[in-house]
């Protein structure tokens, strides 16, 4: 970068995350769709439509992956479909509802079972291709509840609990009852015990194995968790009555696992929603205070769903929530404890819905449309059917520069490195009707930035890759006019856009958008001002 005399340079924090101050002059740093590796920003996984299955309205509800079966068993509206290997489908049967998140989860008797928050649970056998409401054989003491949420553990199915009565602070344990010699049962499971939520007056919303911990079980209350172990002899489980979290769940959607770590929307009695994370016994809150103000604003907790999506060496957890009056999903990175914004192509929440890794590929289910979509970061664009791709809106606001006293200053120059004329196949083509010709010539002419000039009426259609920077001089309230800066053609890799003159300010903010469907690779940057 070639100095002025009597400049400065500054260095601008383009590889940065969403910040979410509690105020935006305190902070108004926003990452959409990107998010940092080997401290460059680049951009976050596109998807696109794998499976067409039922239509575009059909909500997505769970998708689960079967390790000893090889295949994923999704739930579509009402409707329970079998995927194999070939992305072939099979519908199984319909369910009692259509609406709302479904939570599976298999034993080691080739029963799936399938929970949607309802009285009735199913039971998928896939040695016998038998499906069906559960079986409950409830001798020697299990009684009515609402199925609420189901983890496998052990050899058993474990049952968080809907109920909003006196007995909805029960949880409950039980075994398979299927005989895999006799083929009997199929859809039966048998009752082993019956425990309770303790540490508080509560309801026991959910249960799930804490990963690589071995026995122990977190059971979810509305305000509290408990850690239970699984012990040898009568008593099947047993609480650890040294610990518990003050933390419940505000949404069993929010729950999800992965490596050694569980996440959830807590929330208890005299606290607002937070991000929770647990790690072996103890737990933290992840959310700063900007996202504890953003949270507490959320209208409809219930309406969200979150999930781990672990790719290129980072694990995120994705939350999002999907009522028009919140409309917004967040993401966190424990690879670099950064959060990050993330949106569809129209700017609107993430549709992921539980994923699921099978045959080296990443599914999810969609909240928007019946479909089996696949998800990688080698996808730079959004597909969500074959008529239909989009581009991803990506967009980096750095934080606001400022001298320490306040003073106004001129910003001569604004400069970064970027990748650029690597994007294959693409050499800016244009669709159009009505060029001007050239009179000598005869050929099309075009403009200084190398666009077809037409005739009054013309119209075209370019596909051309940019960058829009547009820059606020009070805080990011409000920003100027974009100064683009076209991408090149492939094979041509000058890779340092320089904006010159941006004018005078005593607080300056740069916000960038990337336009076309190829990656987005970029590094830090500089500013070049004086007084």
């Amino acid at each position: 970068m070639v100095m002025t005399p009597g400049g400065t340079q500054i260095p601008v924090r383009i590889v940065g995350s969403s910040i979410f101050g509690r105020h935006p002059i305190i902070s108004d740093e926003r990452t959409y769709n990107l998010f940092i590796s080997d401290d460059w920003l680049i951009n976050f996984a596109g998807y696109e439509q794998a499976v067409e299955i039922l239509t575009t309205t059909t909500e997505g509800r769970g998708l689960f992956h079967s390790t000893r079966g090889n295949f994923l068993i999704a739930v579509l509206g009402s409707n329970v479909y079998r995927i194999d290997g070939n992305l072939g489908f099979t519908f199984l049967a319909s369910i009692g509802s259509s609406v709302g998140e479904v939570f599976m989860d298999e034993n080691l008797s080739s029963q799936i079972a399938i929970v949607d928050g309802t009285s009735t649970a199913y039971i998928y056998n896939y040695t016998t291709g038998t499906i069906g409401a559960i079986v409950w054989d409830n001798t020697g003491g299990g009684t009515t509840f609402t199925p609420n949420y189901v983890t496998y553990q052990n050899t058993y199915f474990i049952f968080g609990n809907g109920d909003n009565t006196t007995s909805g602070s029960q949880w409950f344990v039980y075994k398979s009852g299927f005989n895999p010699t006799t083929l009997a049962d199929p859809l039966k499971l048998s009752w082993v015990q019956t425990l309770t939520l303790q540490t508080k007056p509560d309801f026991a919303r959910a249960c799930i194995r804490i990963p690589s911990h071995g026995n122990n079980l977190l059971v979810l209350g509305s305000t509290v968790a408990e850690i239970w172990t699984n012990v040898a002899g009568l008593q099947v489980y047993q609480r650890q009555s040294s610990i518990n979290i003050d933390y419940g769940v505000a949404s069993v959607s929010t729950i999800a696992a992965s490596d050694d770590m569980i996440a959830w929307l807590g929330i208890n009695e005299k606290s607002s929603p937070a991000i929770m994370v647990m790690t072996g016994g103890r737990a933290e809150r992840l959310s700063t205070d900007g996202i504890d103000y953003l949270l507490s604003r959320v209208q409809h907790p219930d309406k969200s769903t979150a999930m781990f999506y672990r790719q290129d060496g980072h694990v995120f957890y994705i939350l999002t929530f999907f009522d028009t009056e919140d409309n917004f999903s967040i993401m966190y990175d424990f690879t670099t404890q950064k959060f990050f914004d993330i949106t569809d192509w129209d700017f609107n929440y993430h549709p992921a819905r539980q994923m699921a890794y099978f045959n080296n590929e990443i599914y999810f289910v969609s909240l928007n449309q019946g479909s089996l979509m696949r998800i990688s970061t080698d996808l730079t664009y959004i597909s969500t059917d074959v008529q239909n791709v989009y581009e991803i809106p990506r967009i980096r606001k750095c934080d606001t520069y400022r001298l320490p006293g306040s003073d106004r200053f001129i910003v001569n120059q604004f400069s970064f490195t970027i990748e650029n004329g690597v994007e294959q196949n693409v050499d800016y083509q244009f669709e159009c009707d009505g060029y001007i010709l050239g009179e000598s010539s005869g050929k099309i002419m075009y403009s200084e930035d190398d666009l077809p000039l037409l005739v009054e009426g013309g119209s075209c259609q370019i596909y051309r890759p940019r960058i829009d920077v547009t820059c606020s001089k009070n805080g990011g309230e409000t920003y100027g006019n974009a100064s683009i800066y076209y991408m090149h053609p492939t094979g041509q890799y000058k890779n340092q856009p320089r904006f010159n003159k941006l004018g005078e300010a005593n607080q300056f903010t740069i916000q960038m958008r990337f336009w076309g469907f190829g990656a987005v690779v970029i590094a830090n940057g500089m500013i070049e001002v004086y007084q």
